[in-house]
């Protein structure tokens, strides 16, 4: 099923360190600007999603078809309402197998789609110059 395998991985972010749990350390990784999309459980509170949908201008947010302690199991707390994954290319796949859920998941994955993309543009602008840097000095 889609919803395990979005759940591990998931996990794997938050073994790999780049996932922060909970809303106060989703809050700091929005405003450091590193925040790349955001994971809401199905049962979070009405404070909780709305603390969170604040964010939405930023940061992609992603409702999932779990509760709090699916989520909390993936990540390895017992329960978790909100977490935010900060690695571009684990959002994106995480993106790919959540985009056909919801029309809300799948506008959130396009703006996943579309910063990923810009993000490799600029790093092949960064790589020519150096490329032509480097043939220019021999």
């Amino acid at each position: 099923m889609e919803l395990e395998s979005l759940l591990g991985l998931i996990g794997l972010a938050r073994r790999a360190g780049k996932l922060a749990v909970g809303e106060a350390l989703t809050a700091e990784l929005v405003a450091a600007g590193r925040a790349r999309a955001i994971f809401l459980a199905g049962d979070a509170g009405e404070a909780t999603c709305r603390k969170v949908l604040r964010h939405d201008a930023r940061v992609p947010v992603f409702r999932l078809p779990c509760g709090k302690a699916e989520l909390g199991r993936a990540v390895g707390f017992p329960d978790c309402a909100v977490c935010a994954m900060q690695d571009i290319g684990m959002a994106q796949a995480a993106a790919k197998k959540f985009a056909g859920s919801s029309e809300e998941n799948r506008a959130a994955a396009a703006r996943v789609f579309e910063k990923k993309t810009r993000i490799d543009r600029r790093k092949g602008v960064k790589k020519d110059k150096r490329s032509r840097g480097s043939s220019n000095a021999f």
